[in-house]
């Protein structure tokens, strides 16, 4: 069975299916090309190679065509589905795995770096900034973040890198490019940053 080879044998396969399975609708083509960001030609090869493995189907509205995925195929249905379910509850799982590594417990953690810009042309990477209610406990907590690297990365692949602050440091103005870049796309795991 080569048929998870052909689905996937592309990044620009993925990228259409994954488009296709978060769409309340069928898409027409312009559609998924720019929320896929593929150029034209790279979404039409991508359609009509998932469209010959059955994987999606089409229906001519117009001068367009729509795309779904077709639900009774056995590989979307099985192993597509079960896949982006998964990244779907990737936030909430990062979110537990915090809390029950780092020690003592942060008040908040936001994550950011291309998964939460949701760059998905770009190789992984987490960012997470920690804020922790005193010195101390910041200080406490390093050993812990050196165990949750190691966690992050044997559990989802991806490298990490922590930013520990507490509510002394959190204002100084050389933190001040990082507030900005957890404001334009920081992922809030839990607590607040106030």
């Amino acid at each position: 069975m080569y048929a998870m080879d052909l689905l996937l044998s592309r990044r620009s396969h993925l990228q259409v299916l994954r488009v296709l399975y978060h769409a309340e609708e069928p898409l027409s083509g312009r559609e998924i090309e720019r929320r896929t960001g593929l150029s034209n030609r790279a979404t039409m090869m991508a359609l009509e190679t998932l469209s010959e493995a059955a994987a999606v189907h089409y229906q001519e509205e117009g001068n367009a065509y729509l795309f779904e995925l077709n639900p009774d195929n056995y590989f979307v249905r099985k192993a597509l589905k079960a896949a982006f379910d998964a990244e779907d509850l990737f936030w909430d799982d990062l979110r537990r795995t915090v809390r029950r590594v780092v020690r003592p417990r942060p008040t908040a953690a936001v994550a950011t770096g291309p998964l939460a810009r949701d760059e998905s042309l770009s190789f992984g990477r987490i960012d997470l900034v920690l804020l922790f209610s005193s010195g101390r406990n910041r200080i406490r907590a390093f050993p812990s973040t050196e165990t949750l690297t190691e966690e992050v990365f044997n559990r989802y692949g991806l490298p990490m890198e922590c930013v520990l602050l507490d509510a002394n440091t959190m204002n100084r103005d050389e933190y001040d490019s990082l507030w900005r870049r957890v404001e334009r796309e920081g992922v809030l795991l839990f607590g607040t940053l106030e």
